[in-house]
């Protein structure tokens, strides 16, 4: 069974944790890790 992954930043993020999230997801997504995606904490 396959697992999802999430990326999250920290709680109450600014815009720097928010498109870091978003953009290491897709890098891993890139890497062959398809089901990952950016997520919030909070």
């Amino acid at each position: 069974m396959k697992r999802k992954t999430y990326v999250i930043g920290h709680r109450n993020p600014d815009t720097d944790s928010i498109v870091s999230a978003i953009a290491y997801a897709e890098l891993k997504r890139q890497k062959g890790l398809s089901d990952c995606s950016a997520a919030r904490a909070g």
